[in-house]
């Protein structure tokens, strides 16, 4: 039985007739970059000249494999002038992904940028296929042979049965890849019924996009949101799109401003961003935190954008839409922007619905919900028992113009998502409200959507998990909130004689920490659970994925009862450091809370949780021996026993890298190495031999700053990776230069002599603080500093998760990060050799990063990771 819902009584039926140019002046800008501005008649121009090279014929396919830039939208565009079908693919992808979709779909060419160029070659010699290359770059800013479009051009002609072109609705207009729930890349076929669907919704009936707003292109083109929402819509209705040159806060605000910009389209992670940097600035002031409590009471757009007036002029003043898709936004994120003056539509679709299923209307935003679906989609809810039961709340089934015509060459794959009556059934479970609007409440699909709109494949995580042979039996990946948990069963004879607690420390060391060193920060663990027993399974070993909710909720089940037998300490000693650690992590502590396995606190954590207790209590509890308290309790009994004053007060790291050294021991602490006269000459022999022996080559050269200080960040790749970072940098700037290691790679006398006589730090892991304010010291006195921010050698030639010490220091010490881009040293010497061999070897110093006010720790790290990655293929 199922509960349907007909949004709008005889609306879902109604029929737009649209059949006219929606551009009226043809010299209008249509795209707007870092450094031009492209008119609609030079747009349709380019199209032409980019539709002469771009192969013929109905349900041809060609690949677009690039970042986004205008050449992007000329070669998407080109392809359905010439009947084509394009196929975005991801520019991040591997070659050994690109080739799967070579396979899958057997694509004629691929219009590809020069910096993706070699990756697409290689992609189809593994396929063996006679798929020819186009390079963008090579015509993207050619002369135009072409005349510019007049008026009467039919590209924007529109209608209920054709769109540009005359291509009509009936047609195939795109294939997007996406996995689905076995984690094989499928290709979702949308018509240009199923855009046509979606366009008519957000630009007639309600009126969204038109002709005078102007939509961001900042999210990556190959997902159907950013394909639809940032350039199709708001190109083909006038509104033209502007494109950010990367992901960086400068960037954004630039673009916001130069473009002038109506429509910011993001996904949840980026709205936590940029709210998280607002409310920093809101909350510094009294008056500010008061005006921002009655906007809240007031509760209306126009009073709040007239009080954050200068917020919304930073943000140039004519942003009208924050649309945020890709999964559910933080109600209290989205309250907030609300409150700021920002109108906030969240919308809620997926790759085979081209992808609106339902988005809130402007002016009806209710936090938590997706709002109406559209008008033409008739949704329904079907029980998850499979009982006759009509459900208040179920699995959302939707049958509408915007539902895919199917996966491409998988009819089984199609006909298990699509039943006989045209439902798609989204794996979504969701109820209605009295007036239809979609509320989700869960999945009952396997793949786990976190609020940054990425998928996680739980069993890819599973798999690489249960590699730990000696520690795990078995292994389960579970969504957490919005934190991915590990359920993990040990190994009986590794397991034995040790309680639950200290199974948990040892997999976070021994198995979690490995695992989270190269893995991508959305599949990054951070919390443990040991289960006793086997993991519910079908008779066909399948886990039984829906049952991991009660394991976990068991689990607080148990804590829960820990913490309301045990008694709640009452000293003021506990008292104080439970305050700190609940407001630095923002959740609730117990007495019985473990700093690791409870709390998820990692080594930065940490390190600010020394520094409150030294400043605090007057004690130092090295980094190594708060994992080995048993709970928060017994934490606060040894400060208790072992204190020598209690003095509370806040604790930052901006206090902490700018403090001065009163004593000579402390000043002995954080006394710096020498610098060698031999230093400089060894780091020139170096390179010469690197130079001879593996052809170094470096680039970029003039984005080293003339004087520091500044902040080198290269990829770890080698073990001869410290020389070549400094193969650019003069005889003068190198012996002020200052290296960051680990006692483990300086673990002999002599090394560790070295050390001091060659402008190397060793960070101390009993004492992480003095080795930051070292680094803080370096920068101060106007040298720089080398930090690889991986702190280890990459496994697989990958950029691994880059840790936040050199983001602090950039921030609270104003310094510039110069992205370093080190290439093929993972091939010339991987871990496994003692030796280079003669692989090529390139290092590029990328445009230095300044940090800004709206800048965090997080941002830096991620922009600084995303600029050395985008030009590495693994």
């Amino acid at each position: 039985m199922s509960r349907e819902y007909n949004v709008i009584p005889g609306y879902a039926n109604k029929q737009t007739n649209i059949s006219s140019t929606m551009i009226k002046d043809f010299n209008k800008t249509a795209i707007i970059t870092a450094t031009q501005e492209i008119s609609y008649s030079e747009l349709l121009a380019r199209i032409d000249h980019y539709a002469s090279f771009t192969p013929k014929g109905t349900d041809t396919k060609t690949l677009i494999f690039s970042e986004n830039r205008a050449g992007w939208i000329y070669a998407f565009f080109s392809v359905w002038k010439n009947g084509g079908i394009p196929v975005p693919v991801d520019a991040s992808n591997s070659a050994h992904d690109v080739a799967y979709i070579i396979n899958d779909c057997s694509p004629s060419c691929i219009w590809v940028s020069r910096d993706r160029e070699a990756v697409a070659r290689e992609a189809i010699k593994e396929t063996g296929a006679q798929t020819s290359v186009l390079v963008i770059d090579d015509y993207e800013d050619a002369p135009l042979q072409t005349p510019l479009a007049s008026d009467n051009n039919d590209v924007e002609t529109l209608s209920d049965t054709t769109v540009g072109w005359g291509r009509k609705h009936s047609e195939t207009a795109v294939i997007i890849y996406t996995s689905g729930t076995t984690g094989s890349p499928k290709g979702v076929m949308l018509s240009f019924a199923n855009l046509w669907a979606n366009i008519k919704s957000v630009a007639f009936e309600v009126p969204v996009f038109n002709d005078h707003r102007r939509t961001l292109i900042l999210l990556p083109l190959h997902h159907i949101l950013p394909l639809m929402g940032c350039m199709i819509a708001p190109i083909i209705m006038g509104g033209g799109v502007a494109i950010s040159p990367s992901m960086s806060g400068p960037d954004i605000m630039n673009i916001l401003c130069r473009g002038r910009i109506s429509i910011f389209v993001g996904v949840p992670r980026l709205w936590q961003t940029l709210y998280s940097g607002i409310m920093k600035q809101v909350n510094a002031h009294a008056i500010s935190r008061a005006l921002f409590s009655l906007c809240a009471k007031v509760n209306s757009t126009a009073f709040s954008r007239i009080i954050f007036h200068s917020l919304h002029k930073k943000m140039g003043g004519n942003l009208e839409y924050c649309v945020c898709g890709g999964a559910a936004l933080d109600k209290e994120i989205g309250s907030g922007l609300q409150t700021l003056g920002l109108c906030l539509l969240e919308g809620y679709g997926m790759s085979e619905t081209a992808p609106i299923i339902a988005f809130t209307r402007p002016g009806d935003y209710i936090p938590g919900c997706a709002g109406l679906p559209l008008p033409s989609v008739h949704c329904k809810l079907i029980s998850l028992d499979g009982s006759d039961e009509t459900p208040e709340e179920g699995e959302l089934c939707v049958k509408g113009p915007n539902v895919m015509q199917g996966y491409y060459n998988r009819p089984e794959e199609t006909a298990a998502v699509i039943d006989k009556d045209g439902y798609l059934h989204t794996g979504d479970i969701a109820r209605f409200d009295k007036d239809g609007r979609v509320t989700l409440t869960g999945r009952c699909k396997e793949i786990i959507v976190l609020s940054n709109g990425k998928n996680v494949q739980p069993s890819e995580i599973e798999y690489k998990l249960e590699k730990f042979e000696d520690q795990v039996k078995e292994a389960a990946v579970a969504q957490d909130g919005d934190m991915l948990r590990a359920i993990i069963v040990p190994q009986p004879l590794w397991a034995a004689e040790r309680s639950d607690t200290e199974l948990e420390i040892a997999l976070k060391r021994e198995v979690l920490e490995p695992y989270n060193l190269n893995a991508p920060g959305y599949k990054k663990l951070m919390s443990v659970m040991v289960y006793r027993g086997d993991l519910p399974r079908t008779k066909l070993d399948k886990l039984q994925r829906y049952k991991l909710k009660d394991i976990l909720a068991g689990r607080r089940e148990d804590h829960a009862a820990e913490v309301q037998t045990t008694p709640e300490p009452t000293s003021s000693e506990y008292r104080i450091l439970k305050n700190y650690i609940q407001q630095e992590k923002k959740i609730p502590v117990h007495g019985t809370d473990h700093i690791e396995t409870d709390l998820a606190m990692d080594s930065l954590d940490k390190v600010g949780l020394q520094g409150f207790i030294e400043n605090t209590f007057g004690i130092e509890i090295d980094v190594d021996s708060m994992a080995t308290f048993h709970n928060i309790a017994a934490m606060a009994e040894h400060i208790a026993s072992n204190k020598t004053r209690m003095e509370v007060g806040d604790i930052d790291w901006n206090k902490i890298l700018h403090q001065q050294n009163q004593s000579k021991e402390q000043q002995a602490r954080t006394r710096l190495p020498h610098t060698s006269f031999l230093y400089p000459v060894w780091a020139k022999l170096m390179k010469l031999v690197i130079v001879c022996h593996n052809r170094l080559t470096v680039k970029g050269r003039h984005n080293i700053p003339a004087s520091g200080p500044y902040i080198l960040a290269p990829n770890h790749q080698s073990f001869i990776d410290a020389p070549i970072a400094l193969a650019g940098l003069s005889y003068s700037q190198v012996r002020k230069t200052y290296f960051y290691a680990t006692e483990e790679h300086i673990n002999t006398p002599l090394r560790r002599l070295l050390a001091r006589r060659n402008n190397i730090i060793i960070m101390e892991r009993r004492n992480l603080k003095n080795s930051i304010l070292k680094m803080s010291r370096v920068l101060q006195q106007g040298c720089n500093l080398c930090i690889f921010p991986e702190g280890s050698r990459t496994h697989t030639g990958e950029v691994g998760e880059f840790k936040k010490t050199f983001a602090i220091l950039s921030r609270e010490l104003n310094v510039p990060i110069v992205p370093v881009r080190i290439t093929g040293a993972f091939e010339a010497m991987p871990r496994t050799s003692k030796f280079p061999n003669t692989h090529p070897v390139q290092v590029e110093y990328l445009e230095p990063i300044m940090p800004t006010e709206a800048d965090t720790y997080e941002s830096l790290s991620e922009q600084t990771k995303a600029n050395i990655a985008a030009g590495i293929d693994v």
